[in-house]
Order: C-alpha cells, then sequence, then structure tokens
C-alpha cells in the first residue's frame, strides 16, 4: 500500500475557484472598513464644528446679555387687591424681580416700596385692561417701569410668576 493520495481534477478546480472568492472577500472587507473609517472620521469632524459653533453662539449670547452676571433673583410677597372696575373683581399677583446684587442693606426697604406701589397700581386696573395675552403683556411692562423707577434703575425686570382674577 502507497501512502500517495490521489485528488480528482475536478476538485482541484473547486479549491482553486474558493480562493479566489476569498481573495475577493477580503478585498471587498478592506475596502468596506476602508470607506467606514473615512466617513467616521468625516461625521467627527462635522461634529466637532458644529459643537464649536454652539459654543461661540451661547458665549456671544450671554455677553450681550442687558444686565450683568451678579443680577439676582428676588421674590416679591404676593399682592391682594380688588380691581377697580368691577367692583367685586379681585386679582392675586406673584411676582419677583431681577435686581442688582450690590443692594445690601437696602433690599427689604427696596422691595417694601416696590409692593406698595404695584398694589396701588393693581387698584386702578379694570378687568378689560387685563384681558388677554396682550393684557398680561402690558401689565408687566407697566410694572417693570414702575419697579425701575422705584429702584432708580436697579431693578431690571419684573417676573410674573402668577396671575389670578376672581
Amino acid at each position: 500500500m502507497s501512502n500517495i493520495i490521489e485528488v480528482p481534477i475536478e476538485t482541484a478546480r473547486q479549491s482553486s475557484r474558493g480562493g479566489g472568492f476569498l481573495a475577493a472577500l477580503v478585498l471587498l472587507t478592506l475596502i468596506g472598513s476602508g470607506a467606514g473609517a473615512g466617513l467616521a472620521k468625516y461625521i467627527v469632524d462635522q461634529t466637532e464644528q458644529e459643537v464649536r459653533g454652539r459654543l461661540r453662539q451661547q458665549q456671544s449670547f450671554s455677553e450681550t446679555l442687558p444686565f450683568s452676571a451678579s443680577t439676582r433673583l428676588q421674590t416679591l410677597k404676593p399682592l391682594v387687591t380688588n380691581l377697580a372696575s368691577p367692583g367685586d373683581a379681585w386679582i392675586r399677583l406673584q411676582a419677583s424681580v431681577l435686581l442688582e446684587d450690590d443692594m445690601d442693606g437696602e433690599i427689604a426697604v427696596m422691595k417694601k416700596k416696590v409692593e406698595g406701589d404695584f398694589l396701588s397700581y393693581l387698584r386702578t386696573l379694570t378687568l378689560s385692561h387685563l384681558e388677554g395675552g396682550v393684557g398680561l403683556q402690558h401689565l408687566k411692562e407697566d410694572l417693570t417701569e414702575r419697579a425701575r423707577t422705584r429702584s432708580a434703575g436697579q431693578i431690571h425686570e419684573v417676573i410674573l410668576e402668577s396671575v389670578v382674577i376672581q
């Protein structure tokens, strides 16, 4: 018995075809992975540029704020009073003010003056003045103007937290 293995000719041809298929598969895998890596690099670069652009916009927005970084929010007491017309209509207003931080001792006094001024103003309003979104916007603007006047410009803005009319 001899140790020679005979391989039929058809089997040898099939193995050479399998080698070509394997080489093509490896080649396509390398091309696909290269294209994927290139696309990933492109997406990462675009994302970094977008993030940098948004950071620049945020920085420029914070530089254009109408008040300084030391401005703080002070909550006023809820104000409840009747309206001028109709006589049985009541309003409850909860508001806060944005004011400068350097007003240490006079904050309480200034808040009381502003609350008193708001209360006297609310008593002059009628129900028709407060109707709709435009009425609330005018109320906010009027209160902000009164607060600025009363505080000699130390209050930047009045923020209406709640307005209840009954």
